[in-house]
């Protein structure tokens, strides 16, 4: 009888020690996950001959970096704003590609044509041409920021001072969200959800595409500005005033880059996930940065 509680208690105590060594092997795991967070390399910045870039997104097609150039002040309409060309080393290869915008700032491509928020319309312009080819005038005084696309080719323009988001289908015009949007800036279409981010409030917001809830998934942004998936569940976030943030899948945020005392901005950025290259917009500071997304 000794015999056998003697062994009963070693093949507990194996047991316990068996289930101390997966939980530990689980929590080593998970603390891995939670602290592989990115860093950013500086590869290289454009000179700068840019003015006020406010926006950048990159084209597979053409490889080429599209970049939306203020041109001082972002609300006038002044007719001074234009579209640079970019190639991968950052070398400038059309300052004034597209001119006699006003303030262009979001950008966002569907097949060939590239188009730009701008003010008050949405202007199309033809990628291989060059040309404007269309537009479409939203009524009042929407502010336009940035704009992201469905897979169908829907857009999604934000409307910062009109608290708004538009919908445009066909060069139809529709009010998706409107209200005390917390001054509604970066857009990025997902298929169960849209999501924004808010330059007043200083969050990233979920809303939902049916019941048009919204859920705060992550606050103190500062002045949120662009957002990019990084492809595994994981986000990119500018602050307009000099920040990168990373959020990860379960919505952590870790600041990556601060450049608020060197009084260089972060627009709207964009990356490219096949290339690890994070675009950063500098706005005041005239210049396109890109960095190498190491993780």
């Amino acid at each position: 009888m000794l015999n056998i509680i003697k062994t009963s208690s070693l093949l507990a105590i194996a047991a316990f020690a068996a289930a101390c060594s997966v939980a530990t092997k689980k929590n080593t795991e998970q603390k891995a996950e939670e602290v592989a967070v990115p860093s950013l390399e500086l590869l290289w910045e454009t000179d700068t001959l840019l003015t006020t870039a406010e926006c950048a997104i990159y084209d597979k097609n053409t490889q080429i970096i599209f970049v939306a150039n203020v041109n001082l002040n972002p609300w006038d309409k002044d007719g001074n704003g234009f579209i640079s060309k970019l190639d991968l080393d950052g070398n400038i290869v059309s300052l004034k590609w597209v001119e006699g915008l006003h303030g262009p700032k979001g950008m966002e491509i569907v097949g060939n044509s590239l188009f730009v928020n701008d003010i008050d319309q949405t202007v199309e312009i033809d990628i291989p041409s060059g040309k404007i080819v269309g537009g479409t005038k939203i009524g009042g005084k929407p502010t336009l920021n940035d704009i992201t696309a469905s897979s169908d080719g829907t857009l999604y323009a934000s409307g910062s001072n009109s608290q708004k988001v538009f919908r445009i289908a066909d060069k139809k015009v529709e009010i998706f969200l409107d209200g005390d949007l917390g001054r509604p800036n970066g857009l990025l279409w997902e298929k169960d959800r849209l999501l924004m981010l808010t330059n007043n409030t200083q969050r990233l917001m979920s809303i939902d595409w049916q019941s048009k809830e919204q859920t705060v998934l992550v606050d103190s942004l500062g002045h949120a500005d662009g957002i990019e998936a990084i492809g595994d569940g994981s986000y990119l976030v500018s602050n307009w005033k000099g920040q990168l943030f990373y959020i990860s899948r379960d919505m952590t945020k870790t600041k990556l880059l601060d450049t608020i005392d060197e009084g260089i901005n972060a627009a709207d950025i964009d990356y490219i996930q096949e290339k690890e290259l994070l675009l950063v917009p500098t706005f005041f500071d005239n210049r396109v940065r890109a960095y190498k997304l190491s993780r």
